[in-house]
C-alpha cells in the first residue's frame, strides 16, 4: 500500500517503501494500492497508459493550496504537477481517465479575497469560479477550477468520471472538516490490478 503523509502542498512522488511529506503518490506497479485522504479537500484519480503499454496512476489531494499551487515551486498546482510528471514518463495528457471525488463544494467552501487572488494566478482561472457568499465573503467553486485546469492541461472531458457531491452537504455518508468533522476521512484509492494468469485448457481423456 501506498501513502502519503499530507501537508497541504504540492508535491508529486513515486511510490516507495516510505511515507513522504508529500500531497501526490503515483505508481506504475501493479498490485500496489496508492491512496489519498480527504475530508473537505478534492481527492483526485489519474490513470493512463504509458510507452509500451504501460499503465500508470496517481492519487492527488487537493486543497485551495494545492489547486492553485500557491505552495509550489515553479510549474503551478498538484494537478499541473502530476501531469508533468505523467508527460516526462512519455504519457499523453488526453489519455488520462481522470476523476475528482467528493470535496466542499461551492455552496459551502467559504474563503478569503487572498484564495481568490491566488486562483487568479492560474491560467485556466475564469471569474464564474468566484461566487458571492452570504456573510460578505466569496466562495470558491473549487471542483469546477480544477476542471478548467484539467481541460487547460489537455485532459479528455470524456474520461471525466468525477462524482460531484459535497462534503459539508452529506453528513449521512461523507466526512466534513468544516461541518466539525475532525478525525473522519474519506480516501482516494487506485490500483492497477494484477494480470491473471492464463487459464490452461484442460485436455480430454
Amino acid at each position: 500500500m501506498g501513502r502519503l503523509s499530507q501537508v497541504h502542498g504540492c508535491g508529486v512522488v513515486q511510490a516507495t517503501g516510505v511515507v513522504p511529506e508529500a500531497d501526490g503518490i503515483w505508481t506504475s506497479e501493479r498490485g500496489l494500492r496508492i491512496g489519498v485522504r480527504v475530508a473537505d479537500c478534492v481527492p483526485i484519480l489519474l490513470a493512463g497508459p504509458l510507452p509500451g503499454g504501460h499503465p500508470w496512476i496517481a492519487a492527488l489531494h487537493a486543497g485551495w493550496r494545492g489547486a492553485t499551487g500557491v505552495a509550489a515551486a515553479p510549474g503551478g498546482g498538484i494537478l499541473r504537477q502530476a501531469v508533468a510528471v505523467y508527460q516526462g514518463l512519455g504519457g499523453d495528457p488526453a489519455q488520462l481517465a481522470w476523476a475528482l471525488g467528493p470535496a466542499i463544494l461551492a455552496c459551502h467552501f467559504e474563503v478569503g479575497e487572498e484564495v481568490i487572488d491566488a486562483a487568479r494566478r492560474d491560467p485556466a482561472w475564469r471569474e464564474d469560479l468566484r461566487h458571492p457568499g452570504g456573510q460578505g465573503r466569496p466562495h470558491l467553486d473549487l471542483h469546477g477550477f480544477l476542471k478548467a485546469q484539467a481541460r487547460d492541461l489537455g485532459l479528455d472531458p470524456g474520461k471525466d468520471g468525477t462524482v460531484a457531491l459535497c462534503t459539508f452537504c452529506r453528513p449521512d455518508l461523507l466526512w466534513s472538516w468544516r461541518r466539525g468533522d475532525k478525525s473522519g476521512r474519506q480516501w482516494g484509492w487506485a490500483e492497477i490490478l494484477p494480470v491473471p494468469e492464463p487459464s490452461i485448457p484442460r485436455q480430454p481423456c
